[in-house]
C-alpha cells in the first residue's frame, strides 16, 4: 500500500495509475474526494485530508508502507504560503510517516532548491528537504526540472501570457537561463523504479529531459506543437522588475510571479542523460512529449 499526496495534480496524476499498472495498492490523500474520483477513477482508495492537518494525515498513513509526497504550492495565496505547505507541510507529513511506521518515503522536490532565503520559493523546498532527510525513513528525493503533462502547468502559463499579449507578438524573457522539461509520464516511471530498487535509499535525483532549451526555444517548440506563429519580443529583466509587481497587484492569477522571475536567474538544468543514467531509459525530448499530449 503506498500513500500518495497531491495525486490530483499534475505529477500525482500520472503518478497514481504508474503505482497502479505496476501492482501497488495506491491511497491518496485528498481535499475532495469526488473530484479525486473523477480524475483518478475508482481503482485508487481516496482518504480525504490536508498536509497543514496532522490528525488527518495519521489515519491517512495507517497501513501504509510507503508515502509519495508530492504536495507543494509555487506560488502564495492568503494562508497557502511557502512556509506552511512546502516546509511545514512536508514536516508534518514526514513525523505522520514515521509515527504509522511506513518504510519508504519518497519527496518531490525541484531543481534549483538552495539553502538561500533570497529564493523564496527553492529555499522553501530546500528546507522541506531537509526535514526528510533528518528523518529515521528510507527515503528518496526526486529534483526534477520544468515538468509538463496533463494538467495545468508550465505551458499553460506560456498560453495565459500569450492571451494576454496582443498579436503576432509572444513576450519572451531575455534572459539566458536554461530549462529541462520532463514529461511527468516520464517522472513517473522513474518514481516507480525507484521504489522497486533498494538503491535508491538514501539518494537525491537531479533529473530532466534530454534537452537544454531556454524560454525562447521551448515557446518555439510549443507553438509548433499547437500549429501556431509568433513574433518573439525579449523583455529585459529589468523591465519584468517593474512590471510583474504591477500584475501582481491587478490580477488574481497573473502569468509570472515575482518569486518565479527571481528563479529565472539561474539555470534549472542537470546532465542530459541523467534519467538514461539512473533509470535505464531516454526519455520524451520535449517535442515528442507535446505531440503525444495534443
Amino acid at each position: 500500500m503506498i500513500l500518495v499526496t497531491g495525486a490530483t495534480g499534475l505529477v500525482g496524476r500520472h503518478i497514481v495509475p504508474a503505482l497502479l499498472q505496476a501492482g501497488y495498492r495506491v491511497r491518496c490523500l485528498v481535499r475532495d474526494r469526488e473530484k479525486a474520483r473523477t480524475l483518478l477513477g475508482n481503482e485508487p482508495e481516496f482518504y480525504t485530508g490536508d498536509v497543514t492537518g496532522p490528525a488527518s494525515l495519521d489515519e491517512a498513513c495507517r497501513g501504509a508502507e510507503a508515502v509519495v509526497h508530492l504536495v507543494a504550492v509555487i506560488r502564495e495565496k492568503g494562508p497557502v504560503t511557502f512556509e506552511s505547505i512546502n516546509v511545514q507541510g512536508t514536516r508534518n507529513m514526514v513525523a505522520a510517516a514515521e509515527r504509522a511506521g511506513c518504510r519508504r518515503f519518497v519527496h518531490m522536490s525541484a531543481l534549483g532548491v538552495r539553502p538561500d532565503p533570497a529564493y523564496r520559493y527553492a529555499y522553501s523546498k530546500w528546507l522541506g528537504e531537509e526535514a526528510v532527510r533528518r528523518s529515521s525513513l528510507a527515503w528518496t528525493i526526486f529534483r526534477p526540472s520544468v515538468l509538463y503533462g496533463r494538467g495545468f502547468g508550465f505551458f499553460d502559463r506560456m498560453d495565459q501570457s500569450l492571451r494576454m499579449s496582443p498579436p503576432p507578438f509572444a513576450p519572451v524573457p531575455a534572459a539566458s537561463s536554461r530549462f529541462q522539461p520532463l514529461a511527468a509520464e516520464d517522472l513517473a516511471c522513474c518514481v516507480v523504479l525507484a521504489l522497486n530498487n533498494p538503491a535508491s535509499i538514501g539518494q537525491t535525483y537531479e533529473i530532466g529531459g534530454p534537452e537544454h532549451l531556454t524560454y525562447g526555444q521551448m515557446l518555439d517548440i510549443w507553438l509548433a506543437s499547437q500549429g501556431r506563429r509568433r513574433v518573439k519580443l525579449p523583455v529585459p529583466l529589468t523591465l519584468m522588475r517593474l512590471v510583474v509587481p504591477v500584475m501582481e497587484r491587478l490580477l488574481p492569477d497573473p502569468p509570472v510571479t515575482s518569486v518565479e522571475l527571481k528563479q529565472m536567474e539561474l539555470d534549472n538544468v542537470t546532465d542530459l542523460d541523467a534519467v538514461e543514467k539512473h533509470f535505464g531509459f531516454k526519455p520524451r525530448t520535449l517535442a515528442q512529449g507535446l505531440a503525444e499530449l495534443k
